[in-house]
């Protein structure tokens, strides 16, 4: 087997129908070639970075992608790489060293091209792997944010609990409306911010999102079926370029009152005062989100270093995709 670096750009058509199915067949998933050319491509760089694994009739039997993004450190701007759809297929796992392998050989490319860091939120699968064998360091766990609309759905009970649940969390938008009037805080900014000028933001959301405009606030959304749980995932939501509480409400009002939609769902840190969503109990989480991170520019290690503490990030679903 052999490690070539790539980017993007250098993929021609058979590469690109080749790792389609490859991934495919790992994840167990239906994704097209144009899902990937649009997550990959339409980035700041123009290309992502890829370390591919070969085996020897050149079919793509594994791969690791970093894609590049502009973040804001209070007035610098630096580029940071997302480790994405890491995979090796099941009968080439010989190398428990291998993807490792496939890692430290991208990092040499990702320094050349100025990417200070490489974040990443790995699964379950993979978590233990990447900290213990490849060293990526611990930064914090993004959290799970619920606001339940039709219980009886979500607990597989009979539908007439729906009627009282509906009335209930819409009485509960009302109450938290009223609260927004006196107290509408809005989110603190951190340290580290991915930057969303305009390019991003047309570039981050697709034809399978909906986007809301109300006067100064403005919202995203997702909607996906959960094993039968119609799950509205609460991507963005700004009042004058902040997260807000009354924009978090806007939101969801709006997602209840439009859509038939059982739970709403944010992920990521809300640094701000809010009553509306409740935080789910570490223990009760779907699946952990961890947010791991490798600093590469070891020359500006002590400049760098505070991208390990948790309180200088605002992450959340628009900077990573974790569904």
């Amino acid at each position: 087997m052999e490690i070539k670096i790539c980017l993007t750009n250098e993929w021609n058509d058979k590469t690109w129908d080749n790792y389609c199915a490859s991934f495919n067949n790992v994840f167990k998933r239906k994704l097209k070639v144009s899902f990937f050319k649009h997550k990959y491509t339409t980035v700041v760089d123009g290309h992502s970075y890829h370390a591919i694994l070969y085996n020897e009739k050149l079919d793509i039997v594994g791969s690791c992608t970093v894609i590049p993004f502009v973040y804001e450190k209070n007035s610098e701007l630096i580029k940071i790489g997302q480790a994405v759809d890491v995979f090796i297929l099941e009968a080439y796992r010989t190398d428990p060293l291998m993807l490792r392998k496939m890692y430290e050989k991208l990092k040499d490319c990702l320094i050349m091209n100025n990417i200070v860091a490489v974040m990443a939120v790995p699964n379950a699968t993979v978590y233990s792997y990447w900290k213990n064998v490849v060293k990526w360091k611990d930064v914090g766990s993004l959290r799970y944010w619920v606001l339940p609309v039709r219980l009886g759905n979500i607990l597989k009970k009979p539908k007439t609990i729906n009627l009282f649940s509906v009335f209930l969390v819409n009485m509960w938008v009302i109450l938290n409306t009223i609260i927004s009037l006196i107290i509408n805080k809005k989110e603190k900014k951190s340290l580290y911010e991915l930057r969303l000028d305009a390019t991003f933001i047309n570039n981050r959301f697709t034809k399978n999102h909906k986007k809301v405009v109300f006067s100064d606030i403005t919202f995203y959304y997702r909607i996906y079926n959960e094993e039968g749980i119609q799950t509205a995932y609460l991507i963005d939501a700004r009042e004058g370029g902040r997260v807000s509480f009354k924009a978090l409400i806007k939101a969801s009002n709006y997602i209840i009152k439009k859509t038939n939609t059982d739970l709403i769902i944010y992920i990521g840190f809300l640094k701000l005062f809010q009553t509306l969503f409740i935080k789910v109990p570490k223990r009760f989480e779907p699946k952990k989100l961890p947010l791991t991170c490798d600093i590469l520019d070891k020359a500006n290690i002590n400049i760098y270093s505070d991208m390990l503490e948790l309180k200088n990030w605002n992450f959340g679903l628009i900077n990573y995709d974790v569904r």
